[in-house]
């Protein structure tokens, strides 16, 4: 490609999408290119046709809608195979150990907003000083209060239901949610009935809070109200649920920024002077697959915590510091699970609408790690599916032999899987230098380099993973003895984990050049007009959900960048 452009984006999930709107609002003349390596359509189409491969898939977890666009075109990305097991996932990761790093992303336009659930709590003001409150980790190069205006604004771009009330002591507001809190499900309402009177736990107060998503409690910008489907992991079927479609739907349409997809950016290749590297890339949907090139005045990295140090390594990049690709970090899920005292009838609305959120932050954080528990409305989620709970009441594996069958059959079903409750949490990481990404030999489909992951949980997160199954188990122990729960497993912290799918790190900002990849704007310590959105600038990972976080960095960052241009 000849043409130079003012800006070129790379990655078209929320950040990026985000991004070039941002900027093409504030300057209208800018001329942007927005690429991406998906080549999925964004349209009503599009998503009938992930719902009905969801709906026909024997597996149905994250990859199962996008299984067929993901074998057939993008096996270069974790998730490609449709089984969501991890061990498959990461055949395009290559983990060096010694712990398994187990979240993914979807390599889409609209980017893994496809999948996720749409949580969207803010970071708490004491997230951002770790270091100089509790002696741990970093501190952030900005505060709580400098962001908080660009949270307001994010929370309108993504179109965020919650209860400001409820919220306004733990984070401070200068603005209402967009629209009111997602409803409640029956059986949370039955949850929070009985956890009304429950004493606090080790000094901390147990309130059940609404949790804040990105999904529409009324009819906003355009889209439905929520349906109640309970598939928002892995797919909405109404579009209630924002994934950034949204943006990249207005940055081609209404806003004239060029989008470009199915287009691998292979390297960046530094420029003399002050001038941002040339983007090369390869349209990988053609049958020559020629590399091309661009260039811009400036270059902006969006595509996530994996792939943004992998680009850099591979381009071979200013890393003077030694800082890309370290600090890689994740939310560390587990869970509780019972059975309620009555019918709470899971997989009616959201997978989760109602949160724990008082153990985010405590003098405990010196040598234990926060934590957010949330109240599953999805069953005993990933620790027993339904197909599972069948099996075990229809067959008896030691006879052999049928169980329970017919009307039988049903009364059981009645009786147990509608009162199947779990309650998950989810604990901070700390960032390590040892965990990281850098560049294996290993290549993918396109002749790239594959991503080598070191990943290790630390005591810290260990100590939080104990803490918080002591908590859920102690929330259990209240229900059993007041709301008539009862085989509630397990009953000792095995320090298993799940990954969140929440990459963060590893490009982290800061003042300092030296510890540091960008500045608090995101602008590159190394290259002049090279910028980085997304959750690889996180300096540490909160116990938040990132993806507000990340889009209140993006509008910042797009401002700083949009003053930037003539």
């Amino acid at each position: 490609m000849d043409t130079a452009y003012d800006v070129v984006i790379i990655g078209a999930g929320v950040a990026g999408a985000m991004c070039a709107c941002r900027i093409k609002e504030a300057k209208p003349q800018a001329r942007i290119l927005l690429l991406d390596a998906g080549d999925n359509d964004i349209d009503y189409d599009q998503r009938e046709a992930f719902v009905d491969a969801y709906q026909v898939s024997p597996a149905k977890n994250v990859p199962s809608p996008y299984a067929a666009l993901s074998n057939n075109k993008l096996g270069y990305a974790p998730s490609s195979d449709g089984t969501g097991d991890p061990v498959a996932m990461n055949r395009y990761y290559v983990e060096s150990g010694p712990d398994l790093f187990k979240s993914g992303f979807q390599r889409m336009v609209g980017g893994s907003t496809w999948a996720w659930r749409g949580n969207t709590p803010r970071f708490l003001p004491t997230d951002f000083d770790l270091k100089t409150r509790y002696g741990i980790a970093v501190d952030w190069p900005l505060t709580y209060n400098d962001l908080e205006p660009y949270y307001a604004q994010a929370e309108v771009e993504l179109g965020v239901s919650g209860n400001r009330d409820e919220w306004e002591p733990l984070t401070p507001r200068s603005t209402d949610y967009p629209m009111p809190g997602i409803a409640a499900s029956y059986g949370d309402e039955l949850v929070r009935a009985a956890l009304a009177d429950i004493e606090p736990i080790d000094g901390t107060d147990v309130t059940v809070l609404t949790t804040p998503q990105a999904r529409n409690s009324e009819e906003y910008q355009g889209r439905s109200a929520c349906q109640g489907n309970s598939s928002c992991i892995p797919i909405c079927p109404s579009g209630a649920k924002y994934d950034a479609s949204v943006h990249v739907r207005r940055a081609r349409d209404e806003l004239d920024v060029q989008v470009r997809t199915g287009c691998t950016v292979t390297r960046l290749v530094p420029r003399p002077g002050n001038a941002s590297p040339t983007v090369v890339f390869r349209d990988w949907t053609t049958t020559e697959r020629a590399e091309e090139q661009v260039n811009a005045t400036h270059v902006v990295l969006a595509v996530n915590a994996i792939e943004t140090p992998k680009l850099w390594l591979l381009s071979g990049l200013d890393n003077r510091s030694d800082q890309v690709g370290r600090n890689l970090m994740d939310h560390l899920a587990e869970e509780v699970v019972g059975l309620f005292g009555q019918p709470v009838f899971p997989y009616r609305g959201p997978q989760s609408t109602l949160s724990i959120e008082t153990f985010r932050d405590g003098p405990w954080r010196r040598t234990t790690g926060a934590f957010r528990m949330t109240i599953g409305n999805d069953g005993w989620g990933r620790f027993e599916s339904p197909a599972a709970a069948v099996d075990k009441l229809m067959w008896d594996p030691v006879a052999k032999k049928l169980k329970h069958y017919g009307t039988d059959l049903q009364d059981k079903l009645a009786e147990r899987v509608t009162r199947m409750l779990r309650i998950g949490y989810s604990t901070e990481q700390l960032p390590d230098s040892a965990n990281r990404v850098t560049l294996s030999d290993e290549r993918d489909g396109l002749d790239i380099p594959r991503p080598k992951i070191a990943f290790k949980i630390d005591d810290y997160s260990k100590r939080a993973l104990a803490y918080g199954h002591s908590v859920a188990r102690r929330i259990w122990q209240h229900m059993e003895d007041t709301a008539g729960a009862e085989e509630v497993e397990p009953l000792q912290p095995t320090l298993k984990f799940n990954g969140a799918g929440h990459p963060m790190g590893t490009t982290r900002m800061g003042t300092d050049r030296a510890t540091s990849v960008v500045n608090a704007d995101g602008l590159s310590h190394a290259h002049t007009n090279l910028w980085v959105v997304g959750p690889s600038v996180f300096p540490t990972g909160s116990t938040a959900n990132p993806t507000l976080t990340l889009a209140a960095l993006t509008l910042r960052t797009a401002d700083k960048l949009a003053a930037a241009l003539p």
